[in-house]
């Protein structure tokens, strides 16, 4: 939400330019007015696609929100979520003794500033790959 400066840049410049571009892609197709085309990805810009295409199951949310640019980040952090869960799913049979998730939205500041970082899961998960414990509630 709003603009931020960058060490080494003098342009103060909008929040996560990535989310803003998968906000209006979105927005684009869910008002109708996005272009019709076969080449969901770029090449070149392989990582934004993605963004775009995890953030799309999210457009009636976003669409909804009292203030869309606020709800933003976190539905970017659900859908990314889902990867996390999957790559967490996939790999459970090399967990050895455990495994601690901590995940949550990075919120950038000016660059004098310390950045902060908001929790939004903390699991401890077994040898299983299975939840075991909820550790959000002890961060403090």
């Amino acid at each position: 939400i709003g603009k931020v400066e960058r060490s080494g840049i003098a342009l103060v410049d909008s929040c996560c330019g990535s989310a803003i571009a998968a906000s209006n892609y979105l927005k684009g197709i869910t008002d109708g007015g996005a272009k019709i085309t076969t080449q969901i990805q770029q090449f070149s810009d392989f990582q934004q696609g993605a963004v775009q295409e995890l953030i799309l199951p999210f457009g009636k949310r976003l669409g909804d929100a009292e203030d869309r640019m606020k709800e933003l980040p976190y539905a970017l952090y659900d859908s990314q979520d889902v990867l996390v869960r999957d790559i967490v799913n996939t790999g459970k049979g090399g967990i050895k003794k455990g495994l601690a998730l901590l995940s949550g939205i990075q919120i950038n500041t000016a660059p004098d500033t310390l950045d902060y970082f908001h929790p939004l899961r903390f699991d401890f998960y077994d040898e299983n790959g299975e939840v075991v414990e909820d550790l959000l509630s002890q961060l403090s």
